[in-house]
């Protein structure tokens, strides 16, 4: 029981920081598309692959964590 309550309060935890980090990015996306259009794509491009690496790690760590439990 105890177990599973930690996995679900570290699994809001992960989706509010994604949540956070997604609002951040809509934001800052909003008010880049003042600036130069190449400069805007180039922030949301460096944004989407942060995110996706983001991703990766935390399901690579995710996966040697059930490996070894």
């Amino acid at each position: 029981m105890l177990i599973s309550l930690t996995r679900f309060i570290k699994n809001v935890v992960k989706a509010k920081i994604e949540s956070i980090f997604a609002i951040a990015a809509a934001f800052f996306v909003l008010f880049t598309t003042m600036m130069d259009p190449y400069i805007s794509v180039g922030i949301v491009v460096t944004l989407l692959v942060a995110l996706g690496i983001y991703k990766f790690v935390k399901r690579q760590e995710q996966e040697k964590g059930y490996l070894n439990g």
